[in-house]
């Protein structure tokens, strides 16, 4: 599903349409680069899942975000900073069998971009999207030992639903933002 282009409160920050071309080898990029595997684990995948993962090919990277681009089940964004795209953000629109929908999800590729607020500001202007658009309860979810999203998404406004849970022997923590009207 085509997600509109988001303007940030920083203008430096924008949250764009992706591009296969562009965006897959950035993807591979990342994912294939020093910190790829700590960032694939810091979001939620263990070693099992990253080991089909890695490494990345131009071809599965472009598969990914084509799908990026035709998904009913999910809008997308790049996250473009200053120019330049460091990431992506999502939204799960349905249920899955772990957190609510609709559910917020961000990936900062360029480890370099990480802890400068670029992430917070993306993820506002997609809670304020879905505010717009009529969603009363937007969740997340986190690894219990990712305490730089835990402490993104408390500052947003959201606060821990329910105990941690394990899932794919991981310990997560689901979310939901209390500022949604």
């Amino acid at each position: 599903m085509k997600a509109p282009e988001l303007k940030t409160k920083d203008a430096s920050i924008k949250l764009i349409e992706p591009n296969v071309e562009r965006d897959a080898e950035l993807g591979v990029q990342w994912l294939n680069g020093e910190s790829g595997r700590a960032t694939l684990r810091s979001m939620g995948n263990t070693e099992e899942v990253i080991d089909t993962m890695l490494p990345a090919t131009l071809e599965q990277e472009a598969e990914r975000v084509r799908s990026f681009l035709v998904r009913e089940d999910q809008l997308n964004w790049m996250i473009e900073y200053e120019g330049n795209v460091i990431g992506s953000v999502w939204v799960n629109l349905g249920d899955s069998k772990e957190v609510p929908g609709p559910s917020v999800h961000i990936m900062i590729g360029d480890p370099e971009m990480r802890g400068k607020g670029v992430g917070g500001s993306a993820i506002s202007a997609v809670l304020e999207y879905l505010e717009e658009q009529g969603n009363k309860g937007i969740y997340s979810r986190h690894l219990t030992s990712n305490e730089g999203a835990d402490k993104l998404l408390q500052s947003l406004g959201f606060v821990d639903v329910g105990e941690p849970y394990l899932s794919d022997s991981l310990e997560f923590q689901n979310l939901m933002y209390i500022n949604a009207v």
